[in-house]
């Protein structure tokens, strides 16, 4: 079968066109030598490396070993934008997806691949919240049934798929009650405010709201990682406070990232426009902008990766040119586990994206890969000098 077949094969994967018994053929036409220098050819363009030395013939039966192993599990992940950085050549997303592998921009290493010590397997994140109602209640929100979980001065929350929604059913005058959503590690959320605002919730992030908004205004109180969709209300403008930071929006779609254990803090824009205001500082944000928040220090970033922003509320880990530790803390608060260092930290850095549906064991399987030698006890990584 020529070259020319193999090629074939691979552009009808990348688009879902390829039929079974051709995907069976594609993965039989990989396990055959005849076919090496094809692919080898797809993994230098994906991985820039090159098979001309001797010293990489280790690397090159991982790569191979890798493939062999994503060949017998019965699901294949797909990147589901083939032009993610603008990457030429389409093919690469058969080696990101199909081996759930990164580019590892680093010096090369001859050394020989570490071992993997793991003891049990850790799933990955799944839908859940806390819901703290004005009197401390707490509602675990993946083990109610669909329904009513609360009715508070007239208004019901509703509960309805693994998603909330408030209701008002009869306003009753009196205080304005506030409750609080909170995913632990390990958990992600989509909830529906009172005015019809929706919100997505990352892992380990909370919003703090009124069960019924004000004539005049809405204001929320968030940590972590959201994203929201402001449903438009122009007499009511639409307010989100992130620690010291203040964002004042009308209707419109965008990211906060502003975890304590970050550096920066992110605002990122989807749609619309926002103001946004930290100490005396003011910024505009058109769509495609960032603004970033860092100490006392504000600045505005034009034509961002909105793919690799929203990553995680499209379900996917994306890493584009991040060095290990800002990776791990992605892990940690996904997988709910904690990240130790032993020595040097590894002087790595990351560019690719894999599903978050992935268990733990599948992305250490990338981090092999990219020579980092690490430890899993229990629920304790420990990434190794």
């Amino acid at each position: 079968m020529s070259a020319n077949k193999f090629q074939e094969l691979i552009d009808k994967y990348l688009t879902n066109a390829i039929l079974a018994e051709e995907q069976e053929q594609l993965f039989d036409m990989i396990e055959k030598k005849e076919y090496r220098a094809d692919l080898e050819k797809v993994v230098k363009e994906a991985l820039d490396i090159s098979f001309e030395v001797e010293e990489d013939e280790a690397l090159r039966e991982r790569i191979f070993g890798l493939l062999q192993q994503r060949k017998n599990r019965s699901t294949v992940f797909r990147i589901y934008s083939l032009r993610r950085w603008g990457w030429s050549a389409a093919s690469v997303v058969l080696i990101l997806a199909s081996v759930l592998v990164f580019r590892t921009i680093n010096k090369k290493s001859n050394a020989p691949a570490p071992a993997i010590a793991t003891v049990v397997d850790v799933e990955p994140g799944r839908d859940g919240a806390i819901l703290t109602l004005a009197d401390g209640t707490h509602l675990l929100l993946d083990s109610l049934d669909n329904g009513v979980v609360a009715t508070q001065n007239g208004v019901q929350a509703v509960l309805k798929n693994g998603q909330l929604a408030y209701e008002v059913k009869e306003r009753i005058a009196g205080e304005v009650v506030y409750n609080t959503m909170t995913t632990p590690k390990g958990r992600q959320y989509h909830m529906t405010l009172p005015d019809g605002t929706r919100v997505w919730l990352n892992a380990a992030s909370s919003v703090y709201f009124p069960t019924v908004f004000s004539n005049k205004k809405r204001d929320i109180t968030i940590t972590g990682e959201v994203y929201l969709e402001v449903a438009p209300d122009p007499r009511r403008p639409f307010t989100v406070t992130a620690g010291k930071t203040t964002i004042e929006v009308l209707g419109t779609h965008f990211n906060v990232m502003a975890y304590e254990n970050e550096a920066v803090m992110k605002t990122t824009l989807a749609e619309g426009s926002v103001q946004l205001s930290h100490g005396e500082h003011k910024l505009t944000l058109l769509p495609g902008q960032q603004a970033q928040v860092t100490g006392d220090i504000t600045r505005l970033v034009k034509d961002v990766d909105m793919d690799a922003e929203l990553a995680w509320k499209n379900g996917w880990f994306n890493f584009k040119y991040m060095d290990i530790q800002t990776v791990m803390k992605q892990v940690e608060r996904w997988y709910d586990i904690t990240v130790e260092y032993e020595g040097r930290i590894p002087e790595k850095r990351f560019n690719g994206e894999l599903p978050r549906n992935v268990k733990l064991s599948e992305l250490l399987e990338i981090l092999r890969f990219s020579e980092v030698k690490f430890a899993l006890q229990g629920k304790v990584l420990t990434i190794k000098e």
